[in-house]
């Protein structure tokens, strides 16, 4: 059950950023839009870190030895989802107004955020593996 609801709210946080992405090139009002996003990528980031504290991760691929043991380690794979899928949307979608000058600077900007989310949602459903921890 927890599984299916991790890649369910992953995937609707991914659909909903390209979403975002594409109604920003319309011109769309978009703050209630930005205020569900922030409200389910926290709610993302909470069921993640209950997973990862009840929870074994593990790698599940079998990568070269100098990715695995630098680049893809758990605790590095964690750290890269947590920000590819979390803190840059929140930081975006926060800080819009005032980093963003003009609307292809927005466009290009949440096309790397949400290009960043789907790297994200690749790396914790394609790469890392989530099984329970015995008590």
């Amino acid at each position: 059950m927890i599984p299916i609801f991790n890649f369910s709210i992953n995937f609707l946080i991914v659909v909903c950023l390209f979403i975002y992405f594409i109604f920003t090139t319309i011109e769309f009002n978009l703050k209630n839009i930005e205020y569900f996003l922030i409200l389910i990528i926290v709610i993302n980031l909470i069921n993640k870190i209950y997973i990862w504290l009840n929870f074994r991760v593990f790698i599940k691929k079998d990568l070269k030895k100098i990715f695995k043991d630098i680049l893809f380690n758990d605790s590095f794979a964690k750290l890269c989802i947590i920000i590819l899928s979390t803190v840059i949307p929140i930081y975006m979608l926060m800080q819009k107004d005032i980093l963003v000058v003009d609307i292809l600077i927005e466009k290009a900007s949440f096309l790397l955020v949400s290009i960043f989310a789907l790297i994200g949602f690749y790396l914790e459903f394609y790469i890392l593996e989530v099984t329970k921890i015995d008590d």
